[in-house]
């Protein structure tokens, strides 16, 4: 882009390519949601950062991933919509990325939605969305989760004996096993009975299959290897019993069934019918 500032490489840089799938999703016939905001990312970011991930591994990443971001997308979507018909009124996106929900869901008019993301994702995103009228109360907060994100919550109107939907989508895989105990322990802390929690657990060993480290080896410098340098958490303990630790009553949606109800492939890279093949676990939960 030409004026105001530019995503960063890294594992923010990822947002470019969830962003591609959204945008991409929304011109279906068949879509499972509409982004229209999603190309306008796209086109802020400009033809450079785009080319990262166009043409070689980047199109291998994306054939391997199939319809899995509008899945993820979609499931989380319907988690939303269960959850303030529930009652909770107080949304908390965690890695907020370019997730443009405040603005295209119905949301109840009570609603408060707070964004954390790092400071210069927030301000890529802020530049693009300059002129857009979000559909409920939109807090955005700069913040890093590995360090004490709850004190600026707080600072900006979070309360803690509400009911809250919390959203952890795209991030776990980013952290350590300690650092993602540490978060879901703040989320637990400041969670009031009836808060709502949806997230997408993913190790390093659940996506380093052998078409992700096929296909890094087939570019050393690509995407998919920048993707596997960054993928830190090595956790083995099952989600569910993960999350019942921290108080919280879990229920997991296997992709395939997911994938079937939505009249979709199972995404290649998590298809459990193929040998070499990822995993991943889509989970809500109740506090």
């Amino acid at each position: 882009m030409s004026d105001g500032p530019a995503l960063l490489a890294g594992a923010s840089s990822t947002a470019l390519v969830v962003g591609m799938a959204r945008a991409a999703e929304s011109r279906r016939p068949d879509r499972l949601f509409e982004d229209r905001l999603a190309g306008r990312f796209l086109d802020a970011a400009g033809h450079e950062q785009q080319a990262v991930w166009s043409g070689g591994p980047g199109e291998r990443f994306a054939d391997a991933m199939g319809d899995y971001f509008a899945l993820r997308t979609r499931y989380f979507d319907d988690y939303f919509r269960q959850a303030y018909a529930a009652g909770c009124c107080q949304v908390v996106v965690l890695a907020a990325g370019l997730d443009t929900r405040a603005f295209r869901l119905d949301w109840p008019d009570e609603t408060r939605l707070f964004e954390l993301d790092q400071p210069d994702v927030l301000a890529f995103k802020e530049h693009v969305l300059r002129g857009e009228s979000p559909r409920c109360r939109r807090e955005v907060i700069a913040a890093d989760l590995r360090e004490d994100w709850t004190v600026p919550l707080a600072g900006h109107g979070f309360r803690t004996d509400e009911p809250t939907a919390w959203l952890v989508e795209g991030v776990l895989v980013y952290l350590t096993e300690d650092a993602a105990d540490r978060l879901l322990g703040r989320i637990s802390a400041l969670s009031a009975p009836g808060s709502h929690l949806a997230m997408e657990h993913v190790t390093r060993s659940m996506i380093n299959s052998d078409q992700a480290r096929q296909a890094a080896a087939a570019s050393p410098e690509g995407v998919v290897n920048l993707l596997s340098s960054l993928w830190t958490n090595e956790m083995t303990r099952p989600p569910g019993d993960w999350l019942a630790s921290h108080g919280w009553s879990a229920t997991e949606e296997p992709l395939t069934g997911l994938a079937r109800g939505h009249a979709r492939p199972v995404p290649p890279a998590f298809d459990p019918a193929s040998p070499g093949t990822g995993r991943v676990s889509l989970l809500s939960a109740v506090r």
